[in-house]
């Protein structure tokens, strides 16, 4: 055993070290002293509590319980939050009689209920970020046993449902009241539930004043204060997608053609989500004129920054959709601000001039549900690169599907799936001898969940053929293998009905009253596709199924389909990269003489 010299000299580790081999030997009173006497000289040096702790556990071990009682309360003077301590003080209390006491310390070991609540709910984000939707609602569902009255918690756990097909989605397994469900429908989950722009708009607007950016403080610059001395347009796009995404899979030839004598592109990058293939976010920031990134200063940095910059028009491609920064769009972060592709439907902020749109998309000038005015464009919505390839050599064989029968495609988010189109599905394959429906397989649950609707609508489970998601070239490949692509609604596809689109896979669609339910119809419309437009799900199931039990009838609409190719404003790159040019000069030049004419009235 050391002296008493250099034993007080030991650092924490020597110190620790020769005390767990001594009592590893048995030699416990010799590690006993040899705390004892290290303490007299380093009781309050920085890490000490360590060595009390150890000193009370082995004088507990030994049964001097005042003496271990000591040692963890000297611990704990230094470490109050010291968790292993105050379990061991409940201890030494407990072996001295002092009941009231022990349960008063293990009492206060317990995190505080808010504190269980927050560690839940960050565990559920987690959980959600990589994609375990079933964690994710577990945590949910305990946080809020401890707190039923959590926005924010409520609105998230009716998501997850959502995704997990676990319907109804609103329900009485919930710990929370079932009209306080409902007011907290998230702005994307109403989307998917309900065709009504106006309730769509009621549950942006609840969301926006959760974040009180209903509230928020307007920036310096005003609407139509458009920057002086400026030759050419400068278009910030701002996105929390500047990689491999849909939204930038639609963005990317956009800001390739956009005319350079009339405009500068900037890309204002909140980015955030990690991506494995960098070849989009390279392309993206290789064309643009200057790249701002904007992750890692708050609102009001950013917002100076983007003003700094001197962006005559924003364009918003996030929305309120998962990464977006609401809060620099609702403070007016530029002079004009328009809405496009990130969030089909209105963002309920004044601060938002225009959204994109086309007039089959948006029929009515001044449209209920929308706080946007409608900026429209000549032709389509959105664009098809006609060069875009199929990758060679996919058969069916490689997906368990059958090489003979109608397959059925809704290789779609889960999330888009009610029980009346999962119905409806279910009718079409009772319809269809051998056919089969094909569907992601998302995870374990939701295809659980599936299977299960399935045969309680009296359909073998079997007939419902699951694929793991795989990158979009892919996908567009497997597309190829399908008969007919099964649109859901209320909440339709843009990116995936591009894809069945280059895969040559026709559509089946019912458009409701929303820009997200129209869009493959304005999709399958500018294809001169109008027969797979249909205004209702029983007109849905007999079209399907007239379809699925004569596949003549789908080759000769594929055949129509590729040919549109030619003609369609689908495939014409150049002019709708014009159309959205001259629709955001429309945009500059009305707001502008709307300026004008304010100041000479005024």
């Amino acid at each position: 055993m050391p002296t008493n010299a250099s034993t007080r000299s030991m650092d924490i580790n020597s110190i620790l070290e020769a005390g767990r081999k001594l009592e590893g030997s048995g030699a416990v009173s010799q590690a006993i002293e040899l705390f004892r006497e290290w303490l007299k000289a380093n009781a309050n040096i920085e890490l000490s509590f360590l060595i009390w702790y150890e000193f009370g556990r082995l004088l507990q071990k030994e049964g001097n319980y005042p003496k271990a009682e000591s040692s963890f309360r000297a611990a704990l003077e230094q470490k109050p939050q010291f968790v292993e301590a105050m379990l061991a003080l409940g201890k030494s209390l407990e072996s001295q009689g002092k009941l009231d006491q022990a349960i008063a310390v293990w009492q206060s070991a317990i995190p505080s209920e808010d504190l269980q609540i927050d560690l839940l709910n960050n565990i559920a984000r987690l959980m959600d970020q990589t994609h375990r939707p079933e964690d994710a609602e577990l945590a949910l569902m305990r946080s809020l046993k401890l707190n039923n009255k959590q926005d924010a918690v409520v609105t998230t756990l009716l998501q997850q449902r959502q995704k997990l097909c676990r319907w109804p989605v609103i329900s009485s397994e919930i710990i929370a009241d079932i009209e306080f469900q409902k007011e907290h429908i998230g702005p994307l989950m109403s989307l998917a539930l309900t065709d009504d722009p106006t309730e769509n708009l009621g549950s942006v607007n609840r969301f926006l004043k959760s974040k009180q950016l209903d509230q928020i403080s307007p920036s310096s610059v005003k609407r139509g204060q458009f920057y002086k001395g400026h030759t050419k347009i400068r278009i910030g796009f701002l996105s929390a997608d500047f990689r491999l995404h849909a939204t930038s899979i639609f963005f990317a030839p956009l800001i390739e053609g956009l005319d350079r004598t009339k405009f500068e592109i900037y890309l204002l990058d909140i980015t955030t989500a990690s991506d494995s293939v960098f070849d989009m976010r390279k392309r993206l920031i290789s064309v643009a004129d200057k790249h701002v990134p904007l992750q890692d200063i708050n609102d009001a940095t950013a917002i100076k920054r983007i003003q700094e910059m001197e962006i005559d028009v924003l364009v918003d491609l996030a929305g309120l959709t998962a990464g977006a920064r609401p809060g620099i769009v609702a403070a007016r972060a530029a002079p004009l601000q328009i809405a496009y592709i990130g969030f089909l439907a209105s963002c309920g902020m004044p601060s938002v001039d225009y959204i994109v749109t086309t007039k089959d998309l948006f029929p009515k000038k001044k449209q209920s549900g929308f706080t946007e005015e409608p900026l429209y464009l000549g032709g389509t919505y959105l664009v098809v690169d006609p060069d875009t390839e199929l990758q060679p050599g996919v058969t069916r064989a490689q997906f368990n599907l059958p090489e003979t029968g109608t397959i059925y495609c809704a290789l779609l988010n889960s999330y888009k799936i009610t029980p009346e189109m999962f119905g409806a599905w279910m009718n079409i394959l009772r319809a269809v001898p051998d056919s089969v429906l094909w569907l992601v397989d998302e995870n374990p649950t939701t295809r659980k969940n599936l299977e299960s609707y399935a045969t309680a609508h009296g359909i073998d489970a079997g007939r419902l053929h699951f694929s793991q998601r795989v990158h979009p070239a892919q996908y567009r490949s497997q597309l190829a293998l399908a008969d007919l692509f099964l649109d859901t609604s209320p909440y339709g596809n843009g990116a995936t009905a591009r894809d069945a689109v280059i895969a040559n896979l026709p559509i089946l669609t019912k458009p409701g009253r929303t820009i997200m339910s129209r869009l493959s119809a304005h999709v399958m419309r500018s294809l001169g596709l109008k027969e797979l437009i249909v205004d209702d799900i029983a007109s849905y199931e007999s079209k399907a199924i007239e379809l699925g039990n004569d596949k003549s009838l789908i080759k000769k609409i594929k055949t129509k389909m590729l040919a549109a190719r030619a003609t369609s404003p689908l495939f014409d790159k150049e002019k709708f990269i014009d159309d959205f040019g001259s629709a955001i000069s429309l945009a500059v030049d009305t707001t502008k003489r709307q300026q004008s004419s304010s100041k000479k009235s005024s």
